[in-house]
């Protein structure tokens, strides 16, 4: 039998033995860690952020309108809504009732009447301004000049019927054909309008757009039965 010589540094020595296993493991997390990073897609950058809307233009503001709270225009002959007297249509007298009002808006400089039939597209039947603003009735049947002495500076206008019949003219509405609310709009206006005498209705519109400080209305309710055969 060969014998062998003794050395000491085949023995391994325990510490060196536990810092070779440390060491080994370590080793072996970092190629696993190496492995993982890889194997995993990279992360997709982050979509851009959608750009903030445009703020929405502010809506102006609606333009104001005449008030019909505070003035008011009535008639001793007949309320609003009520029946028409016959002496102030065409098959009456056909004159101009009373009227008067109350509730003047400040600032208003004077007044404008005129009286329709909506029922019957708008026709005319009276138009009047140049009422001075401290004025506050007008009497019963009206002259039909064109230039009046009362209310002194008041002119009228000429009505659906033509220039032949200028002032107030009585309501005529056709047989059978219903009940017609003929409507009196008084208007406060902020100036005192100048316009010729015997101006038709639309030459009356264009002249006080823009100058109503308020208007108020009174409706008298008017029909002619059909004849029975």
């Amino acid at each position: 039998m060969v014998g062998c010589a003794y050395d000491p540094w085949m023995r391994v020595h325990p510490l060196l033995l536990s810092l070779g296993l440390c060491g080994a493991v370590l080793a072996a997390v970092a190629v696993a860690a190496d492995e993982s990073a890889q194997a995993s897609p990279k992360q997709a950058p982050a979509a851009p952020s959608a750009p903030a809307a445009p703020s929405a233009p502010a809506t102006p503001a609606a333009p104001a309108t005449p008030a019909q709270s505070s003035l008011k225009l009535e008639s001793d002959a007949f309320k609003s809504g009520d029946a028409f007297p016959v002496k102030f249509t065409a098959d009456g007298a056909g004159t101009s009732p009373a009227l008067r009002w109350e509730g003047a808006p400040e600032g208003a400089k004077s007044f404008a009447i005129l009286m329709d039939d909506p029922d019957a597209r708008g026709f005319v039947h009276w138009i009047l301004w140049g009422i001075p603003a401290s004025a506050r009735s007008l009497p019963e049947a009206m002259p039909r000049d064109l230039e009046l002495k009362e209310p002194v500076g008041a002119r009228q206008g000429v009505t659906s019927w033509g220039r032949e019949r200028p002032g107030y003219w009585g309501s005529a509405p056709p047989p059978g054909s219903g009940v017609h609310h003929y409507t009196f709009t008084l208007y406060a206006l902020d100036v005192a309008i100048d316009l010729a005498p015997g101006a038709n209705a639309k030459e009356f519109r264009k002249a006080i757009k823009g100058h109503v400080l308020a208007e108020a209305k009174l409706i008298g309710l008017y029909e002619r039965k059909e004849a029975k055969p």
